[in-house]
């Protein structure tokens, strides 16, 4: 089974296989959609510039886990957000977090490219957005990323579950615990 942003198979097969070319074309294709879910999890543009840069290194040093029968896609960004997530928790505790994150302005990243999946996100207001930015930011790491994964990437519970290994059921607490969280953090924000 492949979605429509898969490469194809075989580019993937070689690149498995140690073809240098096809696993360029593979860090091409995939690297501006690993740094916006890395930037989704972290809004941290360094942190997420190295974590792109790592999940590639990890990805060929893992590439032999990948089975060949399963859809690539899915199986990186579930190593990518592993691997995000765990980048994220070590970066916490080597320095304490900043609830008032720069918007993507002052970080020299084009809004555009983490926010325009969707036309609501291009047409919403950028302090709007730096508010939810900040509430999503506060979220306990186990709401966030379903948060990310759900409302920013696009994937549905089922996919959620699949890629952090969780039954469908604990997915769907999680959104509904995460948005009465987000609700509160933001009427306080906003307030």
């Amino acid at each position: 089974m492949t979605s429509p942003d898969d490469l194809p198979h075989e580019i993937v097969l070689r690149a498995q296989r140690g073809d240098h070319e096809a696993f360029a074309s593979l860090v091409q294709h995939f690297q501006n959609r690993i740094y916006r879910l890395a930037y989704r999890l972290t809004y941290d543009a360094e942190l997420s510039r190295d974590v792109t840069q790592d999940v590639f290194l990890r990805l060929h040093e893992q590439f032999h886990r990948y089975d060949p029968g399963r859809a690539f896609t899915p199986w990186f960004i579930t190593l990518a957000t592993n691997y995000t997530l765990n980048a994220r928790a070590r970066a916490r505790i080597r320095r304490t977090v900043s609830f008032s994150a720069p918007n993507e302005e002052e970080r020299g990243i084009d809004p555009a490219d983490v926010d325009a999946p969707t036309a609501d996100q291009a047409s919403g207001d950028a302090e709007a957005r730096a508010v939810v930015r900040r509430a999503i930011q506060e979220l306990p790491e186990k709401y966030a990323v379903v948060v990310v994964l759900h409302y920013l990437e696009g994937l549905g519970v089922k996919e959620i579950g699949e890629r952090l290994d969780m039954p469908v059921g604990t997915v769907k607490i999680r959104l509904y615990r995460a948005r009465n969280v987000l609700r509160e953090k933001l009427e306080r924000l906003q307030g």
